[in-house]
């Protein structure tokens, strides 16, 4: 049996949380098979990745890891939103809701940032205050208009103090990406959006694996504690499912 096939075998359920099989398919598929080669070929993945390039840190295997999750699983959840926490130019942002604006045109995409660099970080973070500034939330907005992008939201803050008034006024969200690099700020996402998730959400980590991400890291290792869950992938990004345990 040869390794494709053999990822294609695997049970196709819900275990401990996850669905092993779906993990391996994105991850493995995409670190030692050719579903690179493959997606980057696709209309949709070209258009939306011309639109973010030079605007996002996210790596091209993150943002194909995030289009895989949108185009084949998201359609399966009761919610299709996406929120994004962390968003520096926007650029992950308009590359999701260019994706959303085709797949599910009723979704919308509600993109969370200072736009002002990194505030006060812990110890354990590498990232210190004023790390990713220089970002203008004005031209970025103007940016997403003129792409027609009118089911992308940005909401200018600390997330202590937007996300709170935000989720008086949404419904939950489907997926969750996680992309803040400090401790304190990952942390309180993935709390806050614990319960805000629909069932079978992703919580999906830019930075937890990163050298530079140490405080991103440990977050994920509470959550893991706290909440005993199990990883359903954890290359190029670590991703969660949220209400899935028995």
């Amino acid at each position: 049996m040869n390794e494709n096939a053999r990822v294609e075998h695997m049970p196709d359920r819900i275990e401990r949380g996850r669905n092993v099989r779906e993990g391996y398919q994105r991850g493995w598929g995409l670190q030692f098979d050719k579903l690179a080669d493959r997606i980057v070929k696709e209309p949709l993945f070209g258009q939306a990745f011309q639109l973010a390039q030079g605007r996002t840190a996210v790596s091209p295997y993150n943002l194909i890891n995030l289009y895989l999750i949108v185009l084949h699983f998201l359609g399966r959840l009761e919610s299709h939103d996406i929120i994004e926490f962390g968003s520096y130019r926007g650029g992950s942002a308009v590359f999701m809701a260019w994706c959303l604006k085709t797949l599910y045109p009723g979704a919308k995409i509600y993109a969370l940032d200072t736009f002002e660099g990194m505030p006060e970080t812990e110890d354990i973070d590498w990232h210190k205050p004023g790390d990713f500034g220089g970002a203008d939330i004005d031209e970025i907005c103007d940016f997403a208009d003129r792409a027609g992008l009118d089911n992308l939201v940005f909401v200018k803050g600390r997330f202590q103090d937007t996300l709170p008034i935000l989720l008086k006024s949404v419904r939950p969200f489907g997926l969750a990406h996680i992309d803040c690099d400090i401790y304190s700020a990952v942390k309180y996402c993935q709390d806050a959006m614990w319960d805000r998730m629909c069932k079978g959400g992703y919580l999906v980590y830019d930075d937890a694996l990163v050298s530079s991400c140490f405080g991103a890291t440990q977050a994920v290792e509470e959550l893991i504690m706290e909440r005993r869950v199990h990883c359903e992938q954890i290359w190029p990004h670590a991703v969660f499912r949220v209400g899935l345990q028995s």
